[in-house]
């Protein structure tokens, strides 16, 4: 059963979507105007704060993900690691209620699976392979797919109250987007297997108890707390802080990491470090 939103919830909504004069309006009033005023597809809103790049998911009341809105998002990630003041890059949903409802259903219904999967999954291997870390800002709920797009992320942070749904099972699919991969090397498999199996639903603080988030955090403290991130992260090497990054993939062999640190070394004594 879901919980209608409160009423600042409401407001969130409506001024996400243009909607003017809605502090005037009545709980009912506001109801009656967000279900006559269409969605609209999802954007990715981009914002610097110094040494952070904060990307916003917001379209409609979930967040939804259609495969351009995830494509898009991979290519600003791409775009903001770029950027040679840019440390850390963050995924936070418009709104307090969502983080993501996960996939569009509706824009990829007609597709078959291997458009579905093998779009979203390029798209979340390339945030996972950004050179800067990156971290999720769970500020609301994160429903299926949106989980495989936290997980793609280095580092999650959620607020209290939030809940994670692992609905993939339920739907009759298995995660769409790399999500079962990662959520298993963070995980011992059995663990990850139940949260899949049973369909979980699960709180901040259990998933913090877990491992799969790494802080709960007061929502409205979520970027304050990404910019701390950034602002330590600006301690160390730009290009020793990628090269690390690289080595921790499953797939990086012994070979890498020689030659990874060789590199580094000689170009610090070349600088006189």
């Amino acid at each position: 059963m879901s919980t209608a939103p409160l009423l600042y919830e409401l407001h969130d909504m409506a001024r996400e979507r243009g909607i003017d004069g809605y502090r005037r309006m009545s709980k009912d009033e506001l109801w009656d105007v967000l279900e006559s005023v269409p969605e609209g597809p999802t954007e990715i809103v981009s914002e610097l704060r110094g040494g952070l790049g904060v990307l916003t998911i917001r379209g409609g009341r979930e967040n939804r993900l259609s495969l351009e809105a995830l494509e898009s998002l991979a290519d600003e990630v791409e775009r903001l690691a770029a950027d040679s003041d840019v440390r850390v890059v963050a995924i936070i949903g418009a709104g307090r209620r969502i983080f993501s409802g996960g996939a569009d259903l509706e824009s990829v219904g007609e597709l078959d699976g291997a458009q579905v999967t093998g779009r979203g999954s390029r798209a979340c291997d390339r945030i996972a392979a950004a050179p800067v870390p990156t971290v999720a800002l769970l500020n609301g709920h994160a429903v299926g797919g949106a989980i495989d797009l936290a997980l793609a992320c280095d580092w999650r942070l959620a607020a209290p109250g939030i809940k994670l749904r692992f609905i993939h099972n339920e739907l009759g699919y298995c995660p769409p987007w790399g999500g079962a991969q990662r959520l298993g090397r963070l995980l011992p498999a059995g663990v990850a297997l139940r949260l899949f199996a049973t369909c979980e639903l699960i709180s901040s603080d259990e998933a913090r108890s877990l491992g799969i988030v790494d802080a709960v955090v007061p929502g409205d403290r979520l970027v304050d707390r990404a910019e701390a991130l950034a602002s330590r992260v600006e301690r160390a090497g730009r290009e020793a802080v990628a090269a690390t990054k690289a080595l921790l993939a499953p797939a990086a062999a012994v070979d890498e990491h020689e030659a990874a640190f060789a590199r580094l070394w000689d170009a610090a004594k070349l600088e006189g470090k």
